[in-house]
């Protein structure tokens, strides 16, 4: 009788060991994200990373303009500058300004950061962690830029898309804004003029060219690949659970039962979560881009010259679905035929899908002595019957793995690519 009840309290511990072992087993799947989750309050991306300005305008007076660009030695202290004081002139609700225009600071000094793509004004508020003034008489107005102005005392502009502007408030110092602006100019920077129309060509809005010749590097193209155990170990926490499948094209599959991840022969990366409908709360697009921020700093890191390419919104009876996507900058210049360097998918508080393209590395071979604006116009217009121009600016082609400059015109929507003739 002993012997059954010891040998029973056995069995029954052993049944209780077992599904400890279990539950401990599984709930790591689930788990894994939990780990996630701890390590971003511990590590965040700055927010701001991602929609670093594509260029500055530097009003220096009389007329007088600069473009400072990410390659530009006073790029990162001018946007940090900006950023601070923005925040700091921020004491109000948005208030349209309708006498306003660009020209009216023609001969004013001051700034105006170009964001990427248009943001919300409610995204940009929170983009900045600004607590006061409401901004929801504007949340249809996407908002382009934003200005910092000395006219009679410091000003803070945003501006939308179709150019109207809503001052955000007014101070009396412009002694720090005045000192960067002298500081600017002091380093002899190249000096740029609005573009006119001609008979054969129509400019709208304003478009800036530098009065100097465009040289610019060269650089041949190296692709980074990591090994797929090193991409595993950044998704998964626990390979006791996680299965590896090698496909016949030498894609390369991990899987926990729940999460998947994808390394293409390629290099490029794809990973995959379900997102349960008890996990799919509403969240706003500021909430779900630094969802994917932080996702992606922990999941291969931030890209250096990253930024945000574009955005798009769907909304359904489950809930909303943020779709990021995310390229990368070359010299401070856009790469016109380069892929999405990053597609995020958020869904509440959680990544659902996360692609990443092979990281690039560059070495400089050679400096190019691009054709002249007026003469990529010229070339636009007797080559590609281009009738109106947008905006025209250098960038970068990837051709026999390496970065070229081109000319990008933009018209109707569309870019053009004008190749230098120089070569």
């Amino acid at each position: 009788m002993l012997r059954d009840s010891i040998l029973g309290w056995t069995l029954i511990l052993l049944v209780c060991i077992s599904l400890f072992l279990s539950f401990t087993i599984w709930s790591r799947v689930p788990g894994n994200l939990s780990v996630t989750k701890i390590t971003q309050e511990e590590k965040r991306v700055d927010p701001t990373a991602a929609i670093s300005p594509k260029k500055i305008r530097v009003y220096l007076g009389d007329s007088i303009n600069t473009i400072i660009k990410s390659s530009s030695p006073l790029y990162d202290k001018t946007w940090n500058f900006s950023k601070r004081l923005l925040i700091s002139q921020w004491t109000s609700s948005p208030e349209p300004i309708d006498t306003l225009n660009r020209e009216y600071f023609t001969h004013k000094k001051g700034l105006e950061i170009f964001f990427p793509i248009p943001l919300p004004a409610s995204f940009v508020k929170q983009l900045f962690n600004v607590s006061v003034g409401d901004t929801s008489l504007v949340d249809d107005k996407l908002i382009c830029s934003f200005m910092l102005v000395d006219d009679g005392g410091l000003c803070a502009y945003l501006v939308d898309d179709d150019g109207c502007f809503y001052i955000l408030g007014k101070s009396g110092s412009v002694d720090e804004l005045s000192n960067l602006i002298k500081e600017i100019n002091n380093s002899n920077p190249p000096l740029f003029a609005s573009l006119t129309a001609d008979v054969n060509l129509k400019v709208t809005g304003e478009v800036y060219v530098s009065l100097l010749s465009y040289e610019l590097p060269v650089y041949s193209l190296t692709r980074e690949l990591l090994s797929d155990e090193r991409w595993a170990s950044k998704f998964f926490t626990d390979f006791s659970v996680t299965r590896r499948i090698e496909e016949r094209d030498g894609t390369v599959i991990y899987t926990d039962g729940i999460q998947g991840l994808r390394i293409y022969d390629s290099g490029a990366i794809e990973y995959n979560y379900p997102v349960s409908r008890e996990q799919r709360k509403n969240a706003s697009l500021y909430e779900a881009y630094k969802v994917a921020m932080d996702f992606v700093d922990l999941h291969g890191g931030w890209p250096k010259n990253g930024y945000l390419a574009s955005y798009d919104i769907q909304s359904s009876s489950a809930g909303t679905t943020y779709m990021f996507k995310f390229k990368i900058r070359i010299n401070g210049l856009t790469i016109v035929n380069s892929d999405d360097y990053l597609n995020v998918t958020v869904e509440g508080n959680q990544v659902k899908n996360y692609y990443r393209n092979v990281s690039i590395s560059t070495k400089q071979e050679g400096i190019i002595d691009l054709m002249t604006p007026i003469e990529a116009l010229n070339s636009a217009v007797s080559t590609k019957n281009i009738k109106v121009i947008d905006d025209i600016y250098p960038g970068y082609m990837i051709q026999d793995e390496e970065l070229k400059p081109v000319w990008i015109v933009k018209t109707a929507g569309m870019e053009v690519i004008i190749q230098n003739l120089l070569e």
